[in-house]
């Protein structure tokens, strides 16, 4: 014993870190996975014609007794309203990295202001959380940009990660800044809109470059702490891991999954634009990152009246094509309440204008 008990505590010393990291290899490289087919959006979206998702479900097509019906009772010709029929294919070379970005183009009017488009994890350009509302501002005349950021869809796939904007920030920055080469727009007249995931990650931009002067954040989460904790218990691993994860991904990918927050961007808003909406229902990413975001965002601005901050009840209760009975309240804002989210973007948009509703 005397001679076997010292090699017993080296090997155990040895394992303890390689379990560690091998913990963390799994928690890293199960909650960062990419899905770049966006099978639940890519094979029945377009610009032209487009339908909400939620799990695998058409929405359009379930039972009446779901909330969405409200957009058909609201728009007689359904989503039809805010189709964009007519749109270009644009790939985005990045001037320091491998990365070709795939981007849809609706380009309308030269002198009226650009938006750009920002999705979610896992998704792409073709779901309708950034097709509906890029429809409400082409219809009023906007130009409008739709992305896939890097591992989605028709974009680079660069490693099968997603780092939940920590990379992705500068695909995003990257897309806004060929809006201003390629078609000679200014900062100031482009805006950039987010959902979910895509929030954080503009919401992150928005912090790197100072010359974005203006962001619409729809479901943002505010800092990777508690978005890595809850995003843990989403997908069932154990949160006392988390460490362990992002320990992981440093070591494997040189991925720091906490080196930007997004508050960061509240909290250097200047004399910037940000709205932020979020439905107080959301279970996936909690309203408590919103009133973060905008509390931060209405105590640094220089004016606080360009800080707009709307949080609503909004759930949609339906039957899922795989799983069964499902309440969802993560961006459903524009499905649950659409007239009313048409007016703001359209509130916030037009201040790319220089003038408001």
């Amino acid at each position: 014993m005397r001679r076997t008990l010292p090699a017993l505590v080296v090997l155990v010393m040895f394992l303890m870190p390689y379990g560690y990291f091998e913990a963390g290899m799994i928690v890293y490289s199960g909650a960062t996975l990419a899905e770049p087919t966006c099978e639940d959006h890519a094979p029945y979206n377009t610009p032209a014609s487009f339908t909400p998702h939620y799990w695998s479900t058409d929405m359009m097509e379930a039972a009446p007794s779901n909330l969405t019906s409200n957009i058909t009772a609201e728009a007689p010709d359904g989503l039809a309203s805010w189709s964009m029929p007519v749109w270009s294919n644009v790939t985005v070379q990045m001037q320091d990295e491998a990365i070709e970005l795939s981007a849809w183009v609706i380009e309308q009017d030269p002198t009226e202001p650009w938006v750009l488009f920002v999705h979610g994890i896992r998704s792409c350009k073709a779901n309708h959380e950034v097709l509906l509302p890029a429809g409400m501002l082409a219809g009023a005349g906007y130009n409008v940009v739709l992305m896939d950021l890097r591992d989605h869809w028709e974009s680079t796939h660069e490693d099968g990660q997603v780092s939940a904007g920590q990379k992705e920030w500068r695909d995003v920055v990257a897309v806004w800044q060929w809006i201003q080469d390629e078609k000679g727009v200014p900062a100031e007249r482009i805006g950039v809109m987010g959902a979910s995931m895509g929030a954080g990650t503009v919401g992150i931009a928005f912090a790197q470059e100072e010359r974005m002067a203006s962001v619409f954040l729809d479901s943002p989460f505010s800092n990777m702490g508690d978005i890595i904790v809850e995003e843990l218990t989403f997908r069932g691993y154990p949160v006392f891991l988390k460490d362990a994860g992002i320990f992981a991904g440093r070591v494997s990918s040189g991925e720091d999954l906490v080196a930007y927050n997004p508050i960061d961007g509240a909290l250097n808003i200047g004399n910037r634009s940000m709205t932020i909406v979020h439905g107080k229902d959301d279970m996936r990413i909690r309203i408590h990152h919103g009133e973060s975001l905008c509390e931060a965002a209405t105590e640094a601005a220089e004016d606080p009246s360009k800080v707009t901050c709307w949080f609503e009840s909004s759930q949609l209760t339906f039957n899922s094509t795989n799983d069964g009975r499902v309440v969802e309240g993560h961006v459903t804002l524009m499905v649950t309440h659409t007239p009313m989210y048409e007016q703001r973007i359209l509130t916030w948009a037009n201040g790319l204008r220089g003038t408001s509703t």
